[in-house]
């Protein structure tokens, strides 16, 4: 694969990145490097939704790309992001996320705990040395929208963007990837790598967050009903899916276009609407480009996107619905409280 197909496979592909920091030298690093390292690091903190599905697409944009991959489970930043997973949940809740993850990614990706190396005493120096180079100020810049920040931060969320740079250092990598949420700690990096005695940082490539099923949401595990969760039943997927915002004729912040194009597309080879001959009948796409045209000049309704959205969504997630319908005591202790 030419440089120029993988250059267009990371900024396109399923997924558009929204921001790279920086294109130049992403260009460099594919001119440089054959097979590059690059990661995704996911905080343990609510029960995984569809939300997920979007930068987990991105990831597979990276593998097709010729990436080396790694998962970081982040289990000691879901600690700090305010106790979003108390300690004593912090195994067992990484148990929980590695399953899920590894029904829904290739086998070649390898998944790291980042407890498994955040506690080194190398690692711990580094640490300590970061928390000298940086101004509360600055660490609250960057960990203002990944910790959503509202109020006197704890002092572990103001370390959580600290974590997350020197991780890349651990890592060995020579691209993070993430949603835009998380760009400030990432620039945080650049100018905080240097300092601490390692080469420059890696480059970042950033996503937005997807729109949740309520109008004027996003989707969050800490409110259900903007979200599916990845176990959820066949009967849960229906009725979210039929009680999500879903504009006629418009495709801006309208999330059931967004599970189209973003979570069902890249799965499948053709999308197929099941509709009345008295509505026109069946109708097939290959290539979502062609569904989105349809459906802004008005030829499919909503209610039918609808329930073809709810077949393709209730298959993909068929695999992590069987295994926890198997498993699940594993959702019941990760998550004793509820989910």
């Amino acid at each position: 694969m030419d440089i120029e197909t993988k250059i267009n496979l990371i900024k396109n592909g399923s997924v558009e990145l929204v921001d790279i920091l920086t294109e130049k030298e992403l260009i460099r690093l594919l001119e440089t490097k054959q097979h590059p390292i690059s990661y995704w690091g996911i905080a343990t903190s609510g029960p995984l939704h569809i939300g997920y599905l979007k930068p987990i697409n991105k990831q597979l944009d990276l593998l097709r790309a010729g990436f080396k991959h790694k998962v970081l489970i982040a289990d000691i930043h879901a600690y700090l992001d305010d106790i979003k997973c108390p300690w004593d949940l912090l195994e067992i809740r990484t148990k929980y996320y590695k399953k899920c993850l590894e029904l829904l990614l290739p086998e070649k990706v390898e998944f790291i705990i980042a407890s498994s190396f955040q506690t080194s005493e190398k690692y711990i120096k580094d640490l300590y040395k970061a928390l000298a180079l940086v101004t509360t100020n600055r660490a609250l810049r960057a960990a203002s929208e990944i910790c959503r920040i509202k109020g006197t931060p704890h002092v572990s969320e103001l370390t959580y963007p600290l974590l997350q740079v020197i991780d890349q250092i651990y890592l060995n990598v020579d691209i993070s990837y993430g949603g835009l949420d998380q760009r400030h700690a990432y620039a945080l990096g650049r100018e905080l790598i240097p300092k601490l005695g390692y080469k420059n940082a890696p480059v970042s490539i950033f996503t937005d967050r997807s729109p949740g099923l309520l109008k004027n949401t996003n989707m969050s595990a800490s409110q259900p009903n903007t979200t599916i969760q990845l176990h959820e039943s066949e009967y849960e997927i229906e009725n979210k899916i039929n009680r999500a915002y879903c504009p006629e004729k418009i495709i801006e912040k309208n999330p059931i276009i967004e599970i189209v194009k973003y979570f069902i597309f890249p799965r499948i080879k053709e999308f197929k609407i099941e509709r009345d001959k008295k509505f026109g009948g069946d109708i097939s796409f290959k290539v979502y480009r062609n569904l989105e045209e349809q459906y802004v000049n008005g030829k499919i309704h909503p209610l039918d996107l609808k329930k073809a959205t709810s077949k393709y969504l209730i298959e993909i997630l068929k695999p992590i619905r069987q295994y926890f319908k198997k498993y699940n005591q594993l959702i019941t202790d990760s998550f004793p409280g509820g989910y």
